[in-house]
């Protein structure tokens, strides 16, 4: 593939403020702690963490939640969030800073049975020493479900695409799509998946599913060693949900995108090296959805996309990116001739 030129890239990423695009999935809070570690403890055979930031809570936006606040911060004017949070005080901070963003806070479910989300990382050295989840992974209740599926619904017809952000904890369940599938399918709506093994099967009819290599192999029962294998499972996985595109993330292998007419192109990362992937699958989907309802063809989103998953992964935790930042990566970098 040829680079993209100049005018191109700059349609496409102006057009990414007209952007309707909605998130449905886990909201999450990452929560980062840092510190030092300079002796094991005497009680058992781990290391004490000196906390550095313990004054001051560093929480963001994390799950569904971060794929939000990447369309949100590539420009993104019409962009909205469904989800559930807990009747609890990280409930309340999810809303404030979906607030903030200047966004629609209705699609924020309150469950009082259920915890908001929060997984808390204790970092030292820039390497993670453990992590602390807090959650309810259960499907959501009916009534829950049925508020989730109204909000969509409600939204359904302004929408140029859906984004599923499943982190099997169970806000995305099979009645939940056989309900919302159709409806988008009528409306026009493109459906983009990023999906987990649970919840995988019933994604049927999407447009473009967006597993990484671990979801693909674990959907096709065969271990994705190369090319040809990762090749074999996309084409499985486009026959099976009858999707109409399938990308492949393949970690340091870069990306592989197939098309509905058979065609396919791999793509090669452009990282030059990883300091930690939390969050990257979030930025392609959020980017490739960006690009792809504001023109592009398939092929250029994953391209946006690949270079966008080569800029968060530079920082440590989860981050969002810039238009400009993934603007200026793509025209003082070559894309890699295919």
């Amino acid at each position: 593939m040829s680079k993209i030129d100049k005018k191109r890239l700059e349609s496409i990423i102006r057009r990414f403020s007209e952007n309707r695009i909605m998130v449905v999935g886990d909201i999450m809070l990452d929560e980062y702690m840092e510190g030092t570690v300079d002796r094991i403890s005497p009680e058992a055979p781990i290391p004490v963490v000196n906390l550095k930031n313990n004054r001051c809570r560093d929480i963001r936006l994390g799950g569904a939640a971060n794929v939000f606040s990447n369309l949100v911060s590539l420009g993104g004017k019409g962009i909205f969030l469904c989800g559930v949070i807990g009747d609890d005080t990280d409930g309340m901070l999810v809303r404030e800073k979906i607030s903030s963003m200047g966004a629609d806070a209705e699609g924020l479910i309150l469950d009082k049975e259920r915890p908001t989300i929060v997984k808390t990382r204790v970092i030292a050295h820039n390497q993670q020493v453990i992590r602390l989840d807090r959650e309810e992974s259960r499907p959501i209740s009916k009534s829950t479900r049925q508020s989730v599926a109204g909000y969509i619904k409600d939204k359904l017809g302004s929408l140029d695409a859906i984004i599923f952000s499943d982190y099997e904890k169970g806000v995305i369940t099979k009645n939940l799509l056989e309900e919302i599938l159709p409806l988008a399918a009528e409306n026009g709506v493109l459906v983009a998946v990023d999906p987990k093994f649970t919840n995988f099967r019933y994604f049927k009819g999407v447009t473009i599913v967006v597993p990484n290599r671990k979801e693909a192999s674990g959907f096709v029962r065969h271990e994705i060693i190369d090319k040809s294998s990762a090749l074999k499972a996309a084409q499985n996985i486009m026959e099976s949900l009858k999707s109409e595109c399938v990308l492949v993330k393949l970690s340091e292998r870069g990306m592989l995108l197939l098309e509905k007419d058979g065609s396919h192109v791999f793509i090669e990362t452009v990282a030059e090296q990883v300091y930690d992937v939390t969050g990257a699958g979030d930025t392609v989907i959020s980017t490739l959805m960006s690009a792809k309802t504001a023109g592009s063809t398939w092929e250029e989103a994953a391209q946006i996309a690949n270079f966008a998953a080569g800029i968060v992964i530079h920082y440590i935790g989860t981050s969002v990116i810039k238009v400009e930042q993934l603007k200026s990566a793509i025209l003082e970098n070559r894309i890699p001739t295919l």
